[in-house]
């Protein structure tokens, strides 16, 4: 929550220690025992496609460097409460009560975050419609969230983050930011390299900022009896589609 109603989190520094203090690797191994993706940026892997067929998170990872760095992260924190002239500082990191992984990745933050000098961590639960209620009214510190892509483009995800967004919950602003995606979403939407490289830049701007912590990337596993054919699966939209589904005799 970027408003101004929590003390301290409008400060990059804290912000960036925050996100130091991440232990990715970890909530991944708790959460799924290591199968959901480590995060390199907001777009995840398998999703969108560069001009020339690579994929995004790749080329975007070429300019963020999310990882777990405690002392970085220490050093920062104490840098950032100084000009924020704060001594101590407490969060409540909010999740959803009826999901099967919410638990779990709030003990891990908290027991990463804890070891910033003047941090206490509290959790707080509260069920799935709740917690979009809170988000929505901006009625939390910081929130546990998730997003499921809509289609397969970078934009899906970078987009929830500009001023003018309905779901940019936290109310982080960034002229700069608008900027790189009205330009992807506009007079660059028809030419793909120009269009990547804008995408590439407000992910840059998001990690720089860190206007966002990506937690996790979520895998899907899926169990196929190796009879059905024809299933089509994609990373975005309703994920599987059975209308050309067949049974084969071999």
């Amino acid at each position: 929550n970027q408003t101004g109603k929590v003390k301290g989190l409008t400060n990059t520094k804290i912000r960036q220690a925050l996100n130091l203090a991440t232990d990715r690797k970890s909530i991944s191994q708790s959460v799924s025992e290591g199968l959901d993706g480590i995060p390199t940026g907001m777009t995840p892997a398998g999703l969108a496609k560069t001009a020339t067929g690579g994929d995004f998170a790749k080329a975007a990872a070429k300019a963020t460097a999310y990882a777990y760095n405690i002392k970085k992260a220490k050093k920062l924190f104490a840098e950032g409460m100084k000009e924020a002239g704060l001594k101590k500082m407490t969060l409540t990191v909010e999740g959803t009560s009826d999901s099967t992984t919410s638990k779990s990745t709030l003990d891990t933050i908290q027991q990463t975050w804890e070891q910033l000098p003047g941090l206490t961590v509290k959790e707080k639960f509260v069920p799935f419609k709740q917690r979009l209620q809170d988000a929505a009214n901006g009625n939390f510190q910081v929130i546990l969230t998730d997003w499921i892509a809509d289609y397969a483009e970078a934009t899906t995800f970078l987009g929830l983050f500009t001023s003018d967004s309905p779901n940019n919950d936290g109310k982080w602003v960034s002229k700069e930011y608008d900027q790189a995606i009205n330009a992807a979403e506009s007079k660059d939407a028809l030419n793909s390299k120009a269009r990547i490289a804008d995408e590439v830049r407000a992910e840059k701007i998001l990690y720089q900022n860190s206007a966002v912590n990506p937690v996790y990337w979520v895998n899907s596993p899926v169990l196929t009896n190796p009879k059905v054919k024809g299933i089509l699966n994609f990373s975005s939209g309703a994920g599987s589609y059975y209308m050309h589904a067949y049974i084969s005799k071999k």
